[in-house]
């Protein structure tokens, strides 16, 4: 028994070093390989990263945080600053790139350190993913292949690869999802309730996108403390107050100053969001130039969903889309997910009316599904109120609850399999990921950098 669990420990140690170094292998390659704005303006260069890399860049060189019309950090062209909104991620970078200076003071230096931290929170996504999967899959397989389906997608390699928020955000998610997942297997504790706050600190301090979790994540950590005594449910108030109140206050504590710096600064607006509408009209009228959206051209709503093309290259860029959406794959390459995603949900639907649904695990499939609705309902709201963009990376933050849907139907899919198939099913296809990953990565994105190196 002894010899079996000590087996058992060292696969799981050896699986988990591969599928880390091979991430940061991926990873790292994009890191020091793609285009940098700061040397060389090209569509190959990474979206934003330009006008975001200003940020770290700043407080890198002043020692403080930029209030947001300060011109280091003025978005060239779009207007405004990416200063106005929270980044922790920017504070962690320059950070970085001040230990990266010790050594060199080239810029190439201090880029790659500012990209080579999205490269950490990466990492430390993939342990709690894996500790995720831990608890939702019994078969060790299958958990693995719901990881790779999610650390290994092209687009999740390429957002850890460059200076963005993404990076921060979809880690904040996981740690949410992962401690209340804990807390409604195991119980609630304070040292669950100071991961879980740690990561709505990092979500409100990162991306306002990811903060499509944030609603369900609170009603399923409210819904831990409805108890069953006697045949009977009640609400535990005391106990809920006693882990409450201390994670309210750990959120405020990490979270907080940014806000009450943001509406001090900017006359009461603590999300930074009037103040960059503001500065961007004004910098827009100065140079003449006029931005417009599907809503203020009078188009409807539904005409907008009608968008030729919209929902082809948002799936296309989901899976993976490089460059300033310019570095694309063939479409079978493409084609190949649709049918494993197609195949998975027929998965889904036969296990469902065979199995049902496991009761116990319904409040959490709620909050990811809450969760993907608020995201996709904001990437819609922005595209056709604020600034047309049919970019995947949007949907992102979507990606547990998606991996969590088509996992479940590829594990229903191979239990129609012979048992001596069976047992193979679930790996073949993790390598089939894996395979499409490499291959996007090394063979269709690293060729179009070529010639271009961050280490000379």
């Amino acid at each position: 028994m002894a010899d079996r669990a000590k087996k058992q420990s060292i696969r799981e140690g050896l699986c988990l070093f591969f599928y880390l170094a091979g991430f940061a292998v991926l990873c790292g390659l994009l890191i020091v390989h793609q285009h940098s704005s700061v040397f060389m303006p090209s569509v190959y260069c990474p979206p934003d990263e330009a006008d975001r890399y200003l940020i770290p860049r700043f407080i890198y060189e002043f020692g403080r945080l930029p209030i947001g019309p300060e011109r280091e950090v003025a978005i060239s062209g779009y207007g405004g600053s990416y200063a106005y909104l929270p980044g922790l991620s920017y504070i962690l970078m320059a950070g970085m790139m001040r230990i990266a200076s010790l050594f060199s003071g080239l810029e190439s230096t201090l880029v790659l350190a500012a990209r080579s931290v999205n490269l950490i929170l990466g990492l430390i996504q993939a342990v709690y993913l894996r500790r995720i999967a831990k608890r939702l899959f019994s078969d060790a397989w299958t958990g693995w292949l719901f990881c790779t389906s999610i650390l290994y997608l092209p687009q999740m390699i390429f957002v850890h690869s460059y200076v963005n928020l993404d990076a921060l955000g979809l880690l904040s998610i996981t740690l949410m999802l992962y401690y209340l997942l804990a807390m409604s297997q195991d119980g609630v504790s304070l040292p669950k309730c100071v991961g879980l706050s740690a990561g709505v600190v990092f979500c409100l301090l990162s991306y306002y996108n990811c903060y499509a979790f944030l609603p369900g994540c609170a009603l399923l950590f409210l819904f831990l403390f409805l108890e069953e005594k006697d045949g009977k449910r009640r609400y535990n108030i005391r106990k809920m107050l006693q882990y409450s109140v201390p994670v309210l206050f750990m959120i405020f504590l990490g979270a907080g100053w940014w806000f009450i710096r943001s509406a001090a600064i900017h006359d009461g607006d603590f999300l930074g969001l009037r103040s960059l509408a503001a500065q961007q009209a004004a910098d827009r009228a100065r140079v003449g130039i006029e931005m417009t959206s599907p809503l203020s051209d009078g188009i409807s709503f539904f005409e907008f969903l009608r968008t030729p093309g919209m929902f082809f290259w948002l799936f296309c860029s989901f899976i993976g889309g490089y460059g300033a959406m310019s570095i694309f794959a063939t479409k079978p390459y493409y084609l190949v997910y649709v049918v494993l995603y197609a195949a998975a949900a027929v998965g889904l639907v036969l296990r469902i009316r065979k199995e049902g649904l496991r009761k116990e695990r319904l409040p959490f499939y709620a909050t990811l599904l809450l969760g993907a609705l608020i995201n996709v309902a904001l990437w819609m709201y922005y595209s056709y109120a604020m600034d047309y963009q049919a970019q995947g990376r949007y949907v992102l933050p979507s990606v547990i609850p998606f991996a969590v849907l088509i996992v479940s139907g590829w594990e229903g899919l191979s239990g129609l399999l012979p048992e001596k198939v069976r047992r193979f099913g679930i790996p073949v296809l993790m390598g089939v990921l894996l395979i499409l990953s490499f291959f996007f990565v090394l063979l269709v994105g690293l060729p179009r950098y070529e010639g271009f190196s961050l280490l000379g």
